[in-house]
């Protein structure tokens, strides 16, 4: 369904309201296994919707702050690590990255113990039981964590993953300043859908309306308007267009190039750049 659900704004209103009524509540353990000479590195508990209890990574460069931030969202996997897997580990001696774990998801599995695959319909038949109500509640809270951390610079905190999340927190939390994302599952559902929920649809044909109902409220392109922020928006020209048109911040637009190495200079380059860095910090194997 590409059409906007009339209590779209509503919707949000009360995930948010339950948000703000819920204490933070974080609870931090520093982890030397996983500090180093240019960071600090601590798990941390804390709180969103439900209440539900969560987990995170907080690494903090050494030295005199405020550093830019980094918001490593809850993906679409069982666990989460300090920084997302092939990067380079001294880009955590550069900003403050915090990676965290939305509910189902390992360190936060208690009570509900997610899927994969199967997460991503878990609820799907109405917009109130849907689990991402929660996962983008989740990294809402993750950002609200973020933020009010003394050592962040404020001006320069970018929520970054290849999915459409990091526009919903955008627009829930206007204080993030940059985005990398690239549109999924929730964007143009009527054109198309992930496997998972072409499978769903195969065993349940009649709720096709529920679905798309329930995933309407998810739709990057309704938060579009709400988003500040300066955007890296990765997808094809012709279907990412509209969406970035409709950003209330500047958008940039790339298409993959189907190589970890090529797309991952780009955003390296194009982070660094944005949050006031000559070159960026690349892994080992991609420098010259």
């Amino acid at each position: 369904m590409d059409t906007r659900p009339g209590d779209f704004d509503e919707y949000w209103q009360r995930v948010c309201g339950e948000l703000n009524a819920i204490p933070i509540a974080a609870d931090e353990e520093e982890l030397p296994i996983r500090s180093t000479e240019f960071c600090d590195c601590y798990t941390v508990r804390f709180t969103s919707i439900g209440p539900y209890r969560l987990f995170g990574y907080l690494s903090v460069p050494r030295g005199e702050g405020p550093f830019p931030a980094l918001l490593s969202g809850p993906g679409y996997r069982s666990a989460v690590e300090p920084l997302f897997q092939g990067e380079a580990n001294e880009k955590r001696g550069r900003f403050v990255v915090f990676s965290s774990a939305a509910r189902g998801q390992r360190n936060a599995d208690q009570p509900f113990a997610a899927a994969f695959p199967g997460l991503m319909t878990e609820g799907i038949d109405s917009p109130d039981s849907y689990i991402y109500r929660g996962i983008v509640a989740d990294w809402v809270r993750a950002a609200d964590y973020l933020l009010s951390r003394p050592e962040v610079d404020r001006s320069r905190v970018a929520a970054v993953k290849h999915d459409s999340l990091p526009i919903l927190t955008a627009a829930l939390r206007p204080q993030i300043t940059h985005v990398v994302a690239q549109p999924g599952s929730f964007f143009q559902v009527a054109d198309k859908t992930s496997a998972e929920l072409d499978d769903h649809l195969r065993m349940f044909p009649s709720k096709r309306n529920l679905v798309e109902e329930t995933l309407a409220y998810f739709n990057p392109a309704f938060f579009a308007g709400a988003v500040h922020a300066r955007a890296l928006l990765w997808g094809a020209r012709e279907k990412i267009e509209p969406l970035a048109a409709a950003i209330a911040g500047e958008a940039d637009i790339r298409q993959s190039e189907q190589s970890l190495y090529r797309d991952g200079l780009v955003e390296e380059r194009w982070l660094a750049e944005q949050l006031g860095f000559s070159e960026p910090i690349l892994p080992p194997s991609w420098r010259p």
